[in-house]
């Protein structure tokens, strides 16, 4: 019975007898003593080393499950010994390993071909599967100001109803935030323009329609009971809200219109 080793080999692993191993570590170490002595021949050496690589991953693709000693004397024989590759000037040797470097380069760049479809599969199922959520978020939601709902016009409100997305405080804490941190400034001109534009949601219809529900008379009833059930607003909230609000406008809305005010004056000036 004979001992199989497993050798890593540039990566790969291979099932080897122990007198298979015993015959390729000699052949191995007596080429790199024999070219050791050389100008470059260490070189030459590791190149011997990546043609047995080459040779026993081309057998390995063919199937072999396990190396012998017979494979190691044919992979010997392939490659020759320290005085024939000696005589051919090391091209043998050479040779085998560009062969190797390509077969590499091309398993490199098969892998990152495969990674990169696979990326770009993915991002194009997720921005399909984004591209249709909006469409359809679009086509069943309609957007309105929240009437019930409101510290000023109920836009923010409203955009957390449409987006079904954070309570409408958070939205109207953030545009505050954007806005005095100067990331937001044209924020209360848009917020203005979408007061004025946009409808408030009164009826349950509306109400169906801005949470992309379908206007059914089972809806419809539903809908009116929650319209009529009691809302209980914490006033202490609110009245924290308007707080910020009014800080808000004090430092952001007043400065903001007698800048533009200025502005206008000035150029009033300049056309006289």
């Amino acid at each position: 019975m004979k001992k199989n080793i497993s050798i890593n080999l540039f990566g790969t692993l291979y099932n080897i007898d122990e007198d298979a191993y015993n015959l390729l570590e000699n052949y191995l170490k007596s080429m790199q003593r024999y070219f050791g002595r050389q100008e470059g021949g260490e070189e030459i050496a590791d190149d011997i080393e990546h043609r047995v690589a080459e040779l026993l991953w081309q057998k390995h693709e063919a199937g072999m499950t396990a190396v012998d000693i017979n494979v190691v004397k044919e992979i010997i024989d392939t490659i020759g010994n320290a005085e024939q590759i000696a005589s051919d000037g090391g091209n043998k040797a050479e040779n085998a390993f560009a062969t190797y470097n390509r077969r590499e380069r091309g398993r490199q760049e098969n892998s990152f071909k495969e990674d990169f479809k696979h990326f770009a599969d993915e991002a194009g199922r997720f921005a399909s599967d984004t591209y249709d959520r909006g469409r359809e978020h679009v086509r069943t939601h309609r957007f309105y100001r929240c009437a019930d709902d409101k510290v000023l016009g109920g836009v923010c409100s409203g955009l957390a109803t449409y987006f079904n997305a954070g309570e409408p405080v958070v939205w109207r804490l953030g545009a505050i935030a954007l806005t005095l941190l100067g990331v937001g400034l044209p924020l209360p001109i848009i917020y203005i323009v979408m007061w004025l534009v946009t409808p408030a949601a009164i009826t349950p219809e509306d109400r169906l329609r801005q949470q992309g529900r379908e206007v059914t008379p089972d809806n419809l009833a539903q809908q009116v009971v929650n319209d009529s059930e009691p809302v209980i607003v914490k006033d202490e909230n609110k009245g924290c809200l308007k707080a910020v609000l009014i800080v808000f406008g004090i430092c952001v809305v007043i400065p903001l219109v007698l800048y533009v005010w200025a502005i206008v004056k000035i150029l009033g000036y300049i056309a006289l």
